[in-house]
């Protein structure tokens, strides 16, 4: 009996993945190029929430999942895990980063000024039919457009709190952190997470269940040269140019044990452009390292705890989603549990 359920299940699974591939058919008409460069934003979610640059991967990914941008982030996460390692590349500099766009609220007069670059964050939020219409812009160009953060000059002067850097960098895609966290896991937790849960746990300090209210002193998208030392030569070469966003946020002056105030900063990164994820970040990163304000201590943004195991969109889709997968035994456990109280109960009366 129990075979002939197992028969059948495998028949109907078998038979659901067909009929959801049938119902992706006009999805798979679209070019894998049209989405690349057509939904580049929803491209870029998904590479940075799948931990792996590729836009090519990820488009394929958004066309496989007919656009539920958490399954496809599942799929480059997947596939990222079976891809070899080769070594690890020098650390980017985000302050050598060819700037497309790069704003500072906290500084008017910035060197190099404000560049808006592209941005809808001026757009009257209307569905118009004007998306078509050709307009005239100025040409920009990144490639010589080198300038380091609207921060840098306060460094400069030591007037910026300085973190302890980890003795040892973490990889949380070989070994998953565990208390104490180091802050190199904590970030690279957050560079791979799903930007509307940090983005929510980010509104609770700022709407009052915490109290960091930053100000954006730098924030920057462009790209950024990825460099390795060749295994054989020995020699530094270019192997990339990713498309990134960094920001870094400014809290308040925070008083140091040595008796010095420092200005304390959150810094955020992600792969793509996705201002909103890295805003986010910046905050978190404010409030779990420098909570000490009044009461950001004790508030949901500031638990380390509670931001790394609760931010990480393919962790808490695939086990929200497991609960679709039969439960029948620790159901009827459950129920066999509360019979057998009900009739203890009786007896007692």
């Amino acid at each position: 009996m129990g075979y002939v359920a197992i028969k059948g299940g495998e028949e109907a699974i078998e038979n659901s993945l067909n009929f959801y591939e049938e119902t992706l058919q006009n999805s798979n008409k679209i070019q894998t190029e049209d989405v690349t460069t057509g939904l580049r934003f929803a491209v870029d979610k998904v590479m940075s929430e799948g931990s792996l640059y590729s836009k090519k991967l990820a488009s394929v990914a958004i066309k496989k999942s007919a656009g539920d941008l958490l399954n496809a982030a599942f799929f480059l996460r997947a596939h990222r895990s079976s891809c070899q390692r080769i070594g690890i590349a020098k650390t980017i500099d985000v302050n050598e980063m060819h700037i497309q766009r790069r704003i500072s609220s906290a500084f008017k007069d910035i060197q190099g000024g404000q560049i808006l670059g592209a941005s809808n964050d001026y757009e009257v939020k209307l569905i118009l039919n004007n998306i078509h219409q050709t307009k005239k812009w100025e040409h920009y160009s990144s490639e010589d457009n080198i300038i380091k953060s609207a921060l840098e000059p306060l460094r400069a002067k030591n007037l910026v709190k300085k973190l302890k850097t980890d003795e040892e960098t973490s990889d949380i895609t070989r070994v998953f952190p565990e208390p104490p966290y180091p802050r190199s896991a904590v970030m690279q937790t957050m560079a791979r997470g799903e930007a509307g849960s940090m983005l929510g746990f980010a509104y609770t300090s700022i709407r009052g269940y915490g109290d960091v209210h930053p100000t954006i002193g730098d924030i920057r998208t462009g790209t950024s040269t990825v460099k390795f030392t060749h295994p054989f030569t020995k020699k530094e070469v270019k192997v990339a140019t990713l498309d990134v966003t960094a920001c870094e946020s400014a809290g308040t002056f925070e008083k140091q044990e040595n008796g010095e105030v420092k200005l304390t900063t959150g810094f955020g990164f992600c792969f793509g452009f996705n201002e909103t994820k890295a805003i986010s970040m910046s905050i978190l990163d404010l409030s779990i390292y420098s909570a000490k304000f009044s009461v950001g201590e004790k508030e949901f943004a500031s638990d380390v705890e509670m931001i790394i195991h609760h931010i990480d969109g393919v962790d808490s889709m695939g086990f929200t989603n497991h609960f679709k997968l039969p439960h029948y035994v620790t159901f009827q456990s459950d129920l066999q549990v509360f019979s057998n109280a009900a009739d203890f109960a009786k007896d007692k009366k």
